[in-house]
């Protein structure tokens, strides 16, 4: 059997199924996968899912949510710039709905000042 469109044959990435968690990790699959015909709350085509994606950006340039602004960061936004890999709102460093090397240089001087 092929798959058919609009099934989702990918683990859809819970947070944490074992206690009940069912929204979605950053990386899942079903972010922006459902009708190109709703938005979700953040203006985006909507997810699969009951819970849609909600991106804690607590920390602005915390873009691996691992509450550390570090070079770590940085290789995760040049990654979304250069092949468009999930880039969210987090990434907008500057807020100029834009994610480019002027988002790079915010986080580079955050973490060198």
């Amino acid at each position: 059997m092929s798959p058919g469109t609009g099934i989702l044959y990918d683990n859809p990435l819970f947070t944490n199924e074992d206690d009940w968690d069912f929204s979605l990790q950053n990386s899942s699959p079903c972010i922006n996968s459902g009708s190109p015909n709703f938005t979700d709350s953040n203006g985006t085509i909507s997810d699969i899912g009951a819970i849609p994606f909600s991106e804690s950006c607590s920390i602005n340039g915390d873009l691996n949510f691992d509450y550390i602004i570090n070079v770590m960061d940085v290789v995760v936004l040049i990654n979304c710039i250069l092949f468009n890999s999930e880039c969210t709102m987090c990434f907008d460093i500057n807020n100029d709905n834009q994610y480019n090397v002027l988002d790079v240089l915010g986080i580079v001087n955050f973490i060198i000042d």
